[in-house]
């Protein structure tokens, strides 16, 4: 009604101002003194449209103010809790904060399922399909052959100067290593050898080191652990370096010094292995994915096992962080079924300071030894 009311003004209005100049015209035309008239009925036209503007002004903003009541009445504004984007956002939040609420004060569950308890079961899953579980015995390290002799003259003159108890002088010692590089026998390699753990010169050990890297064959190996336990930092980085260049098995070459009959040998090994940190990182080897890093980790620690050198390994059963850990090295005590290492076991079994699930599976470790020790 009111839209009508002031479109009619509005129409009105400009129709006035279309017509009044006709209108004018001929009133002019018949009484012939039309130009007072004309100024009057202008004026009168130009107040009539400014009182209809204002009049329509007003009637805009009293339509608008109530449209805009009817807004908040029916409770869209953004002071409200319903459908206005104000409200649903404060909403939302008050949802989500009640979630938030719930989940931290919950107990660790979902639909009733401990998830602790599957975390733990997932665990046990991965442990179990680790090659380490895979493994029942040790292998049989494979045989490889030997390097032949060597006889020539200036080869035997070498190995006579090479030796520190008979030649003083590091330059001729020197010398005699060079002489020594260019032969890859038997002989050539026990020399070689002999300087890399003996020699007064730190210089010519690390040489003699390198050397026996690059010739490359499984007679060095025993001689490359060796060094990597010098008392000085430049051979034991030599050291390193070789075990790392050698392209043999590894895992056969540690078996191979486990299972010497001389038991001197495997005991200068296994402390060297120690002094060279190598036991730590077997222990995380242990648990690899890779069954070569498994396998050559368990070949070194049943060379520890085998000298009786198991302190570190008892201490890591007892403190060490990674259960998974403990329970592959329990499962190498068990392949490796030296008695002496599961008297020392027993001996922790029996004082119960183990967690639990290493408890359990040492003490099963000892039963299954003492049930095989009682079979034969």
């Amino acid at each position: 009604m009111k839209k009508t009311f002031l479109s009619s003004a509005v129409s009105i209005s400009a129709t006035a101002l279309i017509v009044s100049p006709g209108v004018f015209a001929q009133s002019s035309a018949n009484s012939g003194g039309g130009g007072s008239l004309l100024w009057v009925f202008l004026v009168g036209m130009i107040v009539a449209l400014a009182v209809g503007g204002v009049i329509a002004w007003r009637m805009n903003q009293k339509e608008l103010a109530s449209t805009t009541a009817g807004i908040k009445d029916h409770g869209f504004g953004p002071d409200k809790k319903t459908p206005g984007s104000g409200g649903v956002v404060q909403r939302s939040e008050r949802k989500r904060g009640s979630r938030s609420s719930d989940s931290a004060t919950s107990n660790p569950s979902l639909h009733g399922i401990d998830i602790d308890d599957v975390k733990d079961k997932m665990e046990k899953i991965r442990f179990q399909r680790l090659p380490i579980n895979r493994i029942d015995s040790l292998k049989t390290p494979r045989a490889f052959s030997a390097l032949p002799a060597g006889d020539e003259e200036e080869l035997l003159k070498a190995i006579e100067e090479s030796d520190v108890e008979f030649v003083e002088s590091e330059e001729v010692r020197d010398a005699a290593l060079d002489v020594l590089a260019g032969f890859r026998t038997r002989n050539s390699v026990d020399a070689i050898a002999q300087m890399a753990i003996y020699d007064l010169s730190s210089t010519l050990r690390s040489k003699a080191v390198g050397i026996l890297a690059d010739i490359d064959h499984e007679s060095v190996f025993e001689s490359v652990i060796l060094s990597c336990a010098d008392p000085t930092r430049e051979v034991r980085a030599a050291g390193a370096k070789a075990l790392f260049k050698l392209s043999f098995n590894r895992a056969d070459a540690w078996l191979r010094l486990a299972e010497s009959a001389d038991s001197y040998r495997v005991s200068q090994a296994a402390k060297a292995a120690i002094e060279a940190d190598f036991v730590g990182r077997s222990l995380e080897r242990l648990v690899h994915k890779d069954v070569s890093y498994a396998g050559e980790a368990l070949a070194l620690l049943a060379l520890l096992i085998r000298a009786g050198e198991t302190d570190e390994l008892l201490d890591y059963l007892l403190l060490g962080d990674k259960k998974d850990v403990k329970l592959a090295l329990l499962r190498v005590f068990k392949i490796v079924g030296d008695e002496a290492s599961i008297e020392k076991l027993r001996a922790l079994v029996d004082s119960e300071s183990l967690v639990d699930d290493v408890l359990a599976e040492a003490s099963v470790v000892v039963g299954t030894r003492e049930e095989a020790v009682a079979s034969e």
